[in-house]
């Protein structure tokens, strides 16, 4: 019997360290999965501001599809964090129903094991009572035998009904954690529910805007060869500046060696030059959002962003340059060793050649054009030409 009672002690013991180190793992899973949900919908939010800002003039625009784009993907990103967490949940609960009818096996167990002891003792006291039982004793140590029998048997019982009730404690807490999952588990996927719904709009959205973009292919060409014009110059007003930086620097002996080694110490860590926003044209080449069988060579990223956005630093540096191009507002230049960052789309600077300046120093606001897009464009110029910008910045799931 003893050796029952142990078997199932041991059993519970097993269950409930496995179940709290599964519990414990969920739980570090789960937190994850939050705070992930919590930053998408952060995100989620601010993008819902500068999409609103793309309709206040025009609401066919490629600002407003590439903000609807990003409002898209965001969507389908809280839908995914959703799956996962339900797909979790659905483990746990599986995991903690098998503990629950472990737990309820043992207790039946315990139950059973009970019953017998209440049976054999009416069974044995039947006929006599224990005072017989005891005085009945031939011997002093056959009496002092038979008390604690009776105290240990007694004893037994009582850690018997003791075992009963931790298990019936432990399995009626696993029942209702069981319950309070379920629950968890069907707000989910109502959430789940509403944000498909969501999603199902932004996309009837996206592909009439598509269509109506497509009947204006006329106009849009015409205003990407300006932009592409303009973009040239701004590459070359650039080069040109960076070029002649280089030469007074290597006239005058400047070791730049140290600044460099910092500025590439800080790939993938540098703070994004805007708070909020998001990547509304990568580097490098890729397909117009609109036009078939064109293709935009951007030499850095476009970020878009809210209204009167600051445009800040990104790493401690020199002011090298300050210039306005039309198409591309004005241009911010830094020097940090052999590399340089440039910020262009601004409308208004607050910094002036040669100026020292440190990571986060405001260089000014982001121009709105005539669509009420708000965007800036943000190169990193190396010793071989431009680099792409994002393998730089930090993280899009720390930062815009």
């Amino acid at each position: 019997m003893r050796s029952a009672n142990k078997s199932v002690l041991l059993t519970l013991f097993f269950v409930l360290a496995l179940s709290w180190s599964n519990t414990l793992l969920a739980q570090n899973e789960r937190d994850k999965l939050e705070k992930q949900k919590a930053e998408i919908l952060r995100k989620i939010k601010e993008n819902e501001k500068i999409l609103n800002q793309t309709t206040e003039k025009r609401s066919t625009s490629l600002g407003r599809l590439k903000a609807l784009n990003n409002q898209i993907s965001s969507r389908a990103s809280l839908i995914k964090a959703i799956n996962s967490e339900v797909d979790l949940l659905d483990a746990e609960i599986a995991e903690n129903q098998s503990i629950v009818n472990a737990m309820e096996r043992d207790l039946q167990a315990l139950k059973k094991e009970y019953g017998q002891m209440i049976y054999a003792t009416q069974k044995t006291s039947s006929g006599f009572n224990q005072l017989t039982f005891l005085f009945s004793s031939s011997t002093f140590n056959q009496l002092f035998m038979r008390m604690r029998y009776i105290r240990q048997y007694g004893d037994a019982r009582k850690k018997q009904v003791r075992q009963i009730e931790i298990v019936q404690q432990n399995l009626n807490e696993q029942i209702a954690e069981v319950a309070r999952q379920k629950e968890q588990k069907q707000a989910l996927l109502n959430d789940e529910l509403s944000e498909n719904q969501k999603l199902q709009g932004l996309q009837l959205e996206q592909k009439k805007l598509i269509a109506q973009l497509e009947q204006q292919e006329s106009r849009i060409k015409k205003e990407l060869e300006k932009q592409r014009e303009s973009e040239r110059e701004l590459t070359s007003r650039i080069e040109d500046i960076i070029e002649a930086e280089r030469r007074a620097a290597a006239l005058a002996n400047v070791d730049m060696k140290a600044l460099s080694t910092a500025f590439e110490q800080q790939r993938g860590k540098l703070p994004w030059p805007v708070d909020e926003g998001f990547v509304s044209s990568k580097y490098g080449l890729h397909a117009h959002p609109t036009l078939k069988r064109v293709e935009i060579n951007n030499k850095g990223i476009d970020i878009q962003t809210s209204s009167n956005a600051t445009v800040k630093a990104v790493f401690p540096g020199k002011v090298i340059g300050v210039m306005s191009i039309p198409g591309q507002g004005i241009t911010v230049i830094l020097q940090h060793g052999d590399y340089f960052t440039s910020y262009s789309k601004l409308k208004a600077v607050t910094v002036k050649k040669d100026q020292q300046v440190q990571a986060g120093d405001v260089l000014g606001q982001v121009l709105t054009n005539n669509e009420n897009v708000s965007e800036m464009k943000f190169r990193i110029n190396a010793t071989n030409g431009t680099v792409n910008p994002e393998t730089w910045l930090q993280r899009k799931n720390n930062k815009p």
